[in-house]
């Protein structure tokens, strides 16, 4: 029969030892969170444009997927290497991180726009160029508004452009005279900033 002392032992030893496998265990699952915390943030969008002057969070995972310092503030670095990863993979070049840069920087797929109803077919893919770059919305929406012609007028609503905006919406985010009288690289950014705000939802097609 075995003695106090070594009975005692034993329950020394066996309460160290839970201890441990209690704090391997909390050790692991605080991992396996911090682990997944990036994937998550990568999956969500900001609410608004990320820009020179932005700070938070999502300026973090932006500076950590383009291999940059982590500070938190987009400066002019940060920029830079914005503007030569959208330069590299053919995006609307504007130094802003907006719906398509974001998706891109993070390979998230966009959902692809439904077929107008009597088409038949598909819309074609998001991340379609155009002649001036690639689109800063979903190219189905170009293509069903204007048919992807920066110059393109709607006689009824003066609607403009590739996007066909609105000349009031247009004034309303900063845009000089006419949408379709402006480059594609602008009627690009006032065309991201409107998605970020409003999403698809702000184009009939």
């Amino acid at each position: 029969m075995p003695s106090r002392r070594s009975r005692r032992a034993g329950r020394r030893i066996n309460h160290r030892s839970g201890r441990i496998g209690t704090a391997i265990a909390v050790a692991t699952s605080a991992g396996l969170a911090a682990a997944a915390v990036p994937a998550a943030a990568q999956m969500q969008a900001p609410a608004a444009l990320l820009r020179q002057g932005s700070v938070g969070p999502a300026v973090n995972h932006v500076q950590r997927a383009l291999r940059i310092r982590t500070t938190g503030r987009f400066g002019s670095r940060t920029r830079r290497a914005v503007v030569a990863f959208q330069r590299k993979d053919g995006l609307l070049v504007d130094g802003i991180v907006g719906p398509q840069t974001w998706d891109t920087l993070f390979g998230i797929t966009p959902q692809p726009s439904a077929a107008p109803a009597g088409t038949g077919s598909a819309a074609a893919p998001a991340a379609a160029s155009s002649a001036g770059g690639a689109y800063a919305i979903p190219s189905g929406i170009v293509q069903c508004e204007s048919g992807g012609s920066y110059s393109a007028v709607n006689p009824s609503t003066g609607a403009g452009g590739a996007y066909q905006i609105l000349p009031s919406t247009w004034q309303a985010y900063g845009g000089q005279g006419l949408p379709q009288d402006a480059s594609p690289a602008e009627q690009g950014r006032i065309a991201s900033e409107i998605y970020a705000n409003q999403g698809a939802s702000a184009w009939s097609c």
